[in-house]
């Protein structure tokens, strides 16, 4: 019942995430520590949860990343991103969807219409309202053709095509066809 974070901040997020959670005072964006001290200043537009040492951080309409340190390491020039995951991190320009690794390098081009986080090495991808997957190289693991797509577990992802369900492997396999019509 001890209160940790006084209540001097105009939102705070329900978790903290590497030590770290953000806070909003004065209509800005920052982070605390887990002993409420301010760590990074709230001088963001907005902010998202630290996750592999990246936060997400908007300024002036557009997002980037800093580390932990609070350093800008990836400019604020993507319309939104995602957080990263397995080393690489969806980003969107112009109305599509791609993915850039830690350094900021473009690995996987804007060309996708939605796109999912990385799970076992694969990630969905959406094209013309279809859904497929790729692999962290950009490499079609299999084409949009699915309805829906759920992330990889254990080796297989869960797929629904023209309204029944099934699962795929990491080869793109359909191991056992959409014939079922729930998943529990």
């Amino acid at each position: 019942g001890e209160i940790v974070v006084p209540c001097i901040y105009e939102g705070i997020s329900r978790t903290f995430s590497e030590g770290f959670a953000p806070v909003k005072q004065n209509g800005k964006w920052g982070f605390i520590n887990t002993k409420a001290e301010i760590i990074i200043p709230c001088t963001y537009d907005a902010v998202n949860i630290y996750s592999e040492g990246f936060a997400p951080v908007k300024q002036s309409d557009k997002w980037g990343y800093i580390n932990t340190r609070g350093e800008v390491v990836i400019s604020c020039t993507y319309d939104e991103v995602g957080q990263f995951n397995e080393g690489l991190a969806a980003i969107k320009q112009n109305g599509k969807w791609g993915f850039i690794n830690t350094k900021g390098k473009v690995v996987v081009r804007c060309i996708y219409g939605g796109v999912g986080c990385f799970s076992e090495g694969f990630t969905r991808v959406k094209e013309n309202d279809k859904y497929g997957y790729i692999n962290t190289k950009g490499e079609m693991l299999c084409p949009c053709i699915y309805d829906f797509t759920w992330c990889f577990s254990e080796g297989l992802a869960s797929v629904t095509k023209n309204g029944k369900n099934g699962f795929i492997n990491t080869k793109g396999e359909e191991v056992i066809p959409c014939i079922y019509d729930n998943f529990l």
